[in-house]
């Protein structure tokens, strides 16, 4: 079976993630392996093995790159006890379990003698530790409208914490609902896709580890000109397929946010009024011209929209 939105769709059928054509798990779990991350704790079902049986199985999912270089399944089970590392001494094992630490990195010798960095951090849901190596990580062109810089793009493929200018403050977090770590409830990250740039607004990211972790509710000038790019890219492909359940859904994901900001007291009157949920338009409705004519859109806008 083709691979559906970048997931291995045999995979998921072996492993009950798949049934009759539909998903067992819920949306938002499903939309989350479909944005490179990993699902909270769903329950796998009756899986059998050649010499194997398992009634029931809780488990987080993600998707990593295969050894022949395509998609696969990634089942990371639910250990009674934190499980253990053969990189991790016991005071660097207990820094992560108490949340005394991010993450801590570790560099090593391959067998073709290269020196690779490993990159670990602990999931409290499945009492595991993970790890990824920072070359298999693309860090964003830009966070809240603020383009990152070589250093930059750096510090969070290798999981350090990245401050811009604006104050706000993120980190790469595999484990983490989102994938990310920050102290602004939302972020808009800008990712370069066939040469073209596409925007992904996150919501309800975590919170960063430790001194960090106070969230920032001020809402800053980038992310709120980063969201309305976001709005305009989701309603182009509103324009080009009125029947696109995930541009729809991010489209409420929006009108949610400029709820927000929009009965946000400690805003200007004038900006409160620029996120006015009523401003935002369907495209797919007959009385507009982009609606009408949605191949137009779509032509001016040179393929820089891509979907993600």
């Amino acid at each position: 079976m083709q691979n559906q939105n970048g997931l291995p769709m045999k995979d998921l059928e072996i492993f009950g993630v798949i049934k009759n054509g539909k998903f067992t798990i819920p949306e938002k779990e499903v939309n989350a392996l479909k944005n490179g991350g990993m699902t909270d704790i769903v329950e796998l079902t009756d899986l059998k093995g050649k010499d194997i049986y398992i009634d029931k199985l809780p488990a987080r999912l993600s998707i990593v790159r295969g050894e022949d270089g395509n998609p696969a399944l990634r089942i990371d089970p639910v250990y009674m006890e934190p499980n253990r590392h053969p990189s991790l001494n016991d005071s660097e094992r207990n820094q992560l379990v108490r949340k005394e630490l991010a993450n801590i990195k570790k560099s090593y010798v391959d067998k073709e003698g290269n020196i690779q960095t490993d990159i670990i951090e602990y999931d409290q849901r499945t009492k595991q530790f993970l790890s990824y190596n920072p070359r298999d990580i693309k860090a964003p062109q830009s966070v809240n409208g603020q383009e990152l810089d070589p250093h930059q793009k750096k510090t969070y493929k290798e999981g350090e914490t990245v401050l811009l200018a604006d104050g706000t403050a993120f980190q790469l977090s595999p484990s983490a609902p989102k994938g990310l770590r920050s102290n602004k409830s939302g972020l808009v990250l800008s990712v370069l896709i066939d040469g073209g740039l596409s925007y992904l607004l996150i919501t309800g990211v975590q919170k960063l580890l430790g001194k960090e972790s106070q969230e920032d509710k001020a809402y800053s000038e980038g992310y709120l000109q980063a969201i309305k790019e976001v709005q305009k890219q989701t309603e182009r492909r509103i324009a080009r397929n009125p029947n696109d359940r995930d541009a729809i859904r991010d489209l409420n994901n929006i009108k949610e946010e400029y709820s927000k900001i929009s009965a946000d007291s400690s805003l200007p009157k004038a900006v409160r009024d620029e996120f006015d949920i009523n401003a935002i338009k369907r495209l797919n409705s007959i009385d507009t011209e982009e609606g009408k004519n949605p191949r137009k859109r779509s032509e001016l806008d040179n393929g820089f929209d891509r979907d993600l």
